[in-house]
């Protein structure tokens, strides 16, 4: 197999993207990056060169630092985007199948957004995450932000003909063995059936790799073979003996055995008039109140609470620039907080978007309608983002519908300007 010289023209390309090997503030010290050269070659040799090409990125999946600061988290953001940028070009430098480099390169994306997600700095809610809740990896790289759904969709379709795609099988499997989970993270039954779907990987791959031995090491068993010892080498009264104590203390044991279950079970025949049933664990419920305790007493948000339902209301000017649909960077943490409240209970999370009745002018929206939806539809791409699960979500522009102020006033119109999330069993 040819391999480019360190001179040659493919090595310095792949020199000039590898990034410099700095330590984002607050995690551990990054190890020197690999020369490019070496690193290609080790790629051309591999076994499954694909799994080779990935091994940084499954290591910053594994290695997800829990504690960063703002400018700490901005390196990370940059040094994976960076690494995603070297994966591409060495799978090509290397001339791996362009479908499985792709493959490989939204599941790692999406990993590595689902594991920022999970650290501390996510949930802080101090705005510490910034424009990674709003542009993801995957998003960056895929435009897409239903990696949850869509990884498992493609584990699918690759395992309909698995020996075509076994190194891209393997990259997946490492991933789901790093902790990422997807739709299944939120569901009842979820870790399951993740690990059915990782347990079916692994048979394939076994499969086809042959199987991995148990043992800690292959020699644990000597050689030498001594001599066996036979009943008829111990005198005749030993063996007597030793018999009779083990028949004694086997009677002994038994017999203690059956008193003692014989009266657990009287004192539980005669309990079952009195046994009552377990209460049912109480369903979890939406703390959204408390949660937004601060926003609430500053105007920013409202929270509405009764028995069939939980809606939280945006007012529209705090969020978006007039006539626009992208969401101002300060709602993003709070956006992320909500996001979290709600993923943890189940129900249907409903969107809706409303405007005022004044006419749209100057706006890329024809309408007020189409100005509200894509406002609903831009704060639901975001809970989604946020770890609330595709399945649970749907938006909906209502344009100057139900309205809760005077049109006809300055402020009755802010109050119709408004984001309406709904959650409701």
């Amino acid at each position: 197999m040819y391999r480019p010289e360190p001179s040659g023209p493919e090595t310095r390309g792949a020199a000039a993207m590898t990034p410099t090997p700095l330590a984002p503030r607050g995690a551990a010290p990054v190890p020197p990056a690999e020369p490019p050269a070496a690193r290609l070659a080790a790629i051309q040799a591999a076994r499954n060169p694909l799994l080779e090409a990935s091994r940084p990125l499954l290591r910053a999946l594994a290695d997800m630092p829990d504690q960063l600061d703002r400018e700490g988290i901005r390196q990370l953001r940059l040094l994976l985007e960076q690494e995603v940028r070297l994966f591409q070009r060495f799978c090509e430098q290397a001339n791996l199948r362009r479908d499985h480099v792709l493959g490989a390169r939204y599941c790692l994306c999406t990993a590595l957004d689902e594991a920022a997600m999970q650290t501390a700095w996510a949930r802080s809610g101090d705005g510490s995450l910034g424009a990674w809740i709003s542009e993801g990896l995957a998003t960056t790289f895929h435009e897409d932000r239903q990696g949850g759904d869509k990884v498992y969709l493609l584990i699918g379709r690759l395992m309909n003909a698995p020996q075509e795609h076994l190194d891209l099988l393997e990259v997946i499997y490492r991933v789901l063995s790093l902790g990422f989970e997807g739709r299944y993270r939120y569901e009842t039954d979820g870790q399951r059936k993740h690990e059915a779907v990782r347990q079916r990987l692994h048979n394939e791959l076994a499969a086809q790799h042959g199987p991995v031995s148990v043992a800690l090491s292959p020699h644990w068993q000597s050689g030498a073979r001594g001599k066996r010892l036979s009943i008829h080498d111990f005198p005749v009264w030993i063996t007597a003996t030793a018999l009779s104590v083990l028949l004694l203390g086997a009677f002994g044991y038994f017999k203690y055995a059956l008193l003692t279950r014989g009266e657990e079970v009287e004192k539980q025949i005669a309990a079952i008039g009195r046994m009552t049933p377990p209460p049912l664990p109480a369903a979890p419920a939406l703390r959204l109140a408390a949660l937004l305790r601060n926003e609430i007493a500053a105007g920013t948000v409202s929270v509405d609470v009764d028995a069939r339902h939980s809606t939280v209301t945006f007012r529209g000017d705090a969020m978006f620039p007039p006539g626009k649909a992208a969401v101002n960077a300060s709602s993003g943490p709070l956006i992320a907080k909500i996001a979290a409240e709600i993923a943890r209970v189940p129900g249907k999370v409903t969107v809706l978007g409303y405007t005022d009745n004044a006419p749209v002018r100057g706006s890329a929206f024809p309408s007020n309608e189409a100005l509200s939806d894509a406002r609903a539809t831009q704060v639901m791409q975001m809970l989604q983002a946020a770890g609330v699960p595709a399945n649970r979500l749907a938006a909906l522009g209502k344009g100057a519908a139900n309205p809760i102020g005077d049109n006809r006033t300055v402020p009755g119109r802010a109050l119709n300007r408004r984001v309406e999330i709904t959650v409701a069993p």
